[in-house]
């Protein structure tokens, strides 16, 4: 009898375990990082502006903001400010949106500006409100390699409990607590919010040995 009720004990502790709610943790994102050697001179660079793939409709402009806010977190680079009316930079958007890179125009802007690399970033997907979800592909170009070295791909959606997950462990390790009624949800309400959020996992992605 008293082996059965311990057995039964166990059952239902092992059943109220597989209930208890995981902590938030953040989710593997698919990104790449190439030897310390190849980064090295890559300290100054340029943000293009982003792209969006075909039949997505994204505001670009607050995706390369709120990019260019985490990289200068980094204090890894200085991000020089690409003038109105630079041509160049349409040149090598288009020849990535085509699938293929216009090295030539990529060394004209760097020589023009003095510049290590470009980073070039493309909003895969989008959507502002609820369920919110942001996808990009971006990548860190040096001149002085011709090679990519540093590239991130992912989907942040929060149809996903993968998503869901890592935005509690940002809004519990990142963010401060303002005591506001909606709590970490707030991320998923404010289009900024979110957009800082996935901007934030992408740069973390840098991380030197």
């Amino acid at each position: 009898m008293r082996t059965l009720m311990l057995a039964s004990f166990v059952a239902a502790f092992a059943l109220a375990g597989c209930q208890m709610e995981r902590p938030p943790e953040p989710k593997q994102i698919n990104c790449y990082l190439a030897e310390p050697a190849d980064l090295a001179n890559v300290r100054r660079i340029m943000v293009l502006p982003f792209l969006q793939e075909d039949g997505v409709q994204a505001n670009c402009q607050m995706v390369r903001d709120a990019f260019i806010s985490e990289l200068q977190k980094l204090r890894r680079f200085e991000v020089v400010p690409l003038p109105e009316g630079a041509q160049e930079n349409e040149v090598i958007n288009a020849s990535i949106h085509h699938g293929r890179l216009s090295t030539d125009a990529m060394v004209r802007l760097c020589n023009r500006y003095h510049l290590d690399g470009l980073m070039v970033g493309t909003v895969t997907q989008w959507r502002a409100y609820q369920p919110p979800h942001l996808g990009m592909r971006t990548q860190l170009l040096s001149v002085h390699s011709g090679a990519t070295v540093w590239a991130v791909d992912a989907i942040y959606d929060t149809n996903d409990r993968t998503t869901i997950s890592d935005l509690r462990h940002y809004a519990e390790t990142v963010q401060q607590d303002t005591g506001t009624l909606h709590g970490w949800e707030l991320n998923m309400l404010a289009p900024q919010k979110f957009t800082n959020y996935v901007a934030r996992r992408f740069v973390g992605t840098w991380v030197e040995s």
